[in-house]
């Protein structure tokens, strides 16, 4: 699978329509069958979730597959900046739930050092997507003495 996610986004990226449906669909098929076998890899839900987006599916179903990948992974860094990626373009159409683990993960991402990736998909977010992740990072101010 990892072999063949950049030779679907390559074919996507020039226009391959038949060679890209042909890998997604291989793709697609791989995760189910890895799925079955480990069905807490949350690498393989992100992939599943990534192939809904790129199908332009952003549904109930969609989100519930990056549910699924926070669920299993919350806390493994290598996932972290790969789901970023994935679910920042997407962020203000998920459900609040799903909304709110992307920001705390973006947060977290830049709490722990691992800034590349946030900052990739902060300055490709629109602006309104610009100002959310802008508003979740904001540390919270002090109480101020009365």
């Amino acid at each position: 699978m990892l072999m063949e996610i950049p030779l679907a986004d390559q074919a996507l990226r020039s226009g391959a329509v038949q060679e890209f449906d042909q890998r997604a669909r291989s793709l697609e098929t791989r995760a189910r069958q890895t799925l079955g076998c480990t069905p807490r890899d949350s690498f393989v839900w992100l992939l599943l979730f990534g192939m809904q987006t790129e199908h332009g599916m952003l549904d109930q179903h969609a989100f519930d597959l990056l549910a699924i990948s926070y669920e299993t992974a919350p806390n493994e860094a290598w996932i972290a900046v790969r789901r970023i990626i994935v679910a920042i373009p997407v962020i203000r159409a998920a459900p609040e739930p799903v909304r709110q683990k992307v920001l705390a993960e973006f947060q977290n991402l830049i709490a722990q050092g691992l800034v590349e990736m946030p900052a990739r998909a902060f300055f490709d977010a629109s602006a309104s997507t610009r100002s959310l992740l802008q508003t979740a990072h904001r540390p919270a101010r002090p109480a101020q003495p009365t």
